[in-house]
């Protein structure tokens, strides 16, 4: 059975957050819940060299089509020696990890983004419609990851 490594990681910062909203001219006298469409999307920038990992996550409202809002933004986490947690398998172009922080690090990444969200829709009619909530099992099974050495 392989070690499991002890890894510490950090948020070092949120980068490149937007939110685009067409919502405000949208008339919501009409609104059927049943016809709000919500996508999400998280993928993963593993940086071995420099000890970093990049999670984006992104959101979209849509209605009957007509794009509502989207919103993403990158989170930035710093990880002590993170070669020591995962090892990059060119052979069979595969992440191998000794330390399980993909849960952490993207179920932070989604949920803050819900925050932001929620934040900057608050006292519009899109916010009685928050992002939903994911199992972060769910999550980390939909994440790409991308690897630069």
């Amino acid at each position: 059975m392989e070690d499991k490594a002890n890894v510490k990681f950090r948020l070092v910062s949120i980068e490149n957050e937007r939110i685009i909203s067409e919502f405000k001219d949208f008339d919501f006298s009409d609104f059927d819940e049943e016809k709000l469409r919500f996508q999400y999307k998280i993928e993963t920038l593993v940086k071995i060299s420099e000890d970093t990992i990049l999670v984006t996550a992104d959101a979209k409202y849509s209605y009957e089509g007509k794009e509502l809002m989207t919103a993403s933004a990158t989170f930035n986490y710093s990880v002590l020696n993170l070669n020591s947690a995962v090892v990059l398998d060119k052979e069979n172009q595969k992440l191998n990890t000794k330390a399980d922080i993909f849960p952490s690090l993207v179920g932070a990444a989604y949920n803050t983004l819900r925050g932001i969200v929620y934040a900057r829709t608050v006292g519009t009619q899109l916010s009685k419609y928050p992002m939903p909530m994911i199992e972060v099992s769910t999550l980390v099974k939909k994440n790409g990851i991308a690897v630069e050495e």
